[in-house]
This record gives C-alpha cells, structure tokens and sequence, in this order.
C-alpha cells in the first residue's frame, strides 16, 4: 500500500482534526509524506472553507509542524483550491483544484453539500437539467484548472456523489470526456478520490471507469487520495484502489515527482 496522502482536511476547514492528530496517524500507519489541502478561503459564505484569518494560522502551523516533524515523515502545506477563490497569495506547496460551487447571478450554490441541495441547484439554475448542469460544472473545472497552477486535479466527477446525474447519457459522458481533454493540457495528474467511499456515499471511486479509460488515453495519471477528513479514514479503500487501477491497466510507479519541490510519491500511469 502507498504511503502518503495529498488530500487532507483539517479543522481549519471541514475536517474534524487537528494537523497534529492528522501526522501522528499518518506516522503512525508507516506515511512517508502526508500533504495538508484545507478549503481556500472564498467570497461566499460557507462552512467548509477557510477564513481569511484561518488561512494565514493554518499555513503557519503546517509549516511549523513540518519543521517539527522532519525526518520522521514530510509534511506538505497545500490547498484544495475552489472555483471561485483568487490566486492563492501564500507559497502553497502544491495546488489541487476543484469545483463544488455552481454561481449564477451573483449567487453561489453548492454542488456537493447534501442530496437535496443539489437537486434544489438543479431545478432553480438549470430547469431541472442534470446535462446541463454538468456541462457547466466541467465547463468551469476546465476553465478553473487551466487558469491556476495546477498541481492535482480534485475529484472529477463530483457531481455524481448522490447518484443523480445521468451517468449513461452519452451528453455527460461527452462532457465529461471533453473536459479530460482540455484538463490534461494543463494538468495531467488527477486523483483516484475515494472520500466518497468513506462517507458510504459509493462503493466506487472518482473518477468513473469510462473517465479513466480516457484520462490513460489522453496521458495523463492519477494519484491515489482519501479526501481524508476524518484521520480514522486516512486510508480508506487504498488496498482495493491499487487493484481497481491495476485492472483497468494502470501501473504503479513509485519515487516520482509531483512537482518541482515534492518527490518520493508514488503515480499510476
């Protein structure tokens, strides 16, 4: 089994532990690196994101507990970078972009937050259209990873978390595919996310299979995370994660580059 994480949730955010207890469990499941990517601060109101004041606290003790922990595992101070947040001011280690807010008129909806909440979204913006809907969500992801330093691209397919969208609709599946395709022009390294899993909300993770055939055609790799907000789960469904890529014809390979400051982590390819 892999040894690090690079989606990881804190108090700071939505998570329900602190960065220390997130180490000592990671330190203590034998982690080689645990990268921190707590909610960016955002214009909306929400109760997953950062505060400003928040955002500045969470750096510094990330980077303190970096310091404190070297040599024992290395600790990345991240960001999972929303749609609808600036450019991040602080010298993050690596970025992961995603999307869970859909913006109409002025006003932020969320896409991820409960079931009925999204079918609220999907009814007032869209008339009821889930292809519509998506269409624009891979329309802003698309626009959202090419205009940021993108290191990691977060959980795709998203908006498929409640089972709601028309996953067999050749329209989504169009759109879907289409986004792989401009992404990995910017971008090549996505997550196999299984947060999803863990909230008993699948029994499979981000992305769908047709969405790894084709981000293998198109070049690109994934990177195996948790979406890690309770540290109990930190590795929630990583043993089956390397037999599911494995058997869609991915290969392991360990000791890469992330980017030009994180090495030692393992990519399917």
């Amino acid at each position: 089994m892999q040894k690090h994480n690079f989606h990881t949730h804190t108090r700071y955010s939505d998570g329900h532990d602190t960065p220390r207890q997130m180490i000592e469990e990671a330190v203590s499941r034998g982690f080689t690196a645990l990268g921190f990517s707590d909610h960016s601060y955002a214009w909306f109101e929400s109760y997953y994101s950062m505060s400003p004041e928040g955002t500045l606290r969470q750096f510094r003790e990330i980077r303190d507990m970096a310091a404190e922990y070297r040599g024992i595992i290395d600790v990345w101070c991240g960001v999972e970078l929303d749609g609808e947040s600036g450019v991040p001011t602080l010298d993050y280690d690596f970025i992961l972009s995603s999307v869970h807010e859909i913006v109409r008129r002025g006003v932020s909806r969320p896409i991820d937050s409960s079931e009925q909440w999204q079918r609220d979204l999907v009814n007032d913006l869209f008339g009821g259209s889930f292809v519509d809907f998506t269409k624009v969500y891979y329309e802003n992801l698309t626009e959202h990873v090419m205009r940021n330093k993108t290191d990691i691209v977060g959980h795709i397919d998203l908006p498929t978390k409640y089972s709601l969208c028309p996953e067999d609709d050749p329209r989504y599946r169009d759109a879907a595919r289409e986004a792989v395709r401009e992404i990995v022009k910017s971008c090549s390294l996505f997550e196999l996310n299984t947060g999803a899993i863990a909230r008993g909300l699948r029994t499979v993770p981000y992305p769908a299979p047709y969405l790894l055939d084709e981000i293998k055609a198109a070049g690109g790799s994934l990177i195996i995370n948790s979406d890690c907000h309770y540290r109990a789960r930190l590795t929630c469904w990583f043993d089956e994660a390397e037999d599911y890529l494995r058997a869609h014809g991915f290969e392991k390979h360990e000791n890469q580059r992330l980017n030009d400051r994180i090495s030692g982590v393992t990519l399917w390819r």
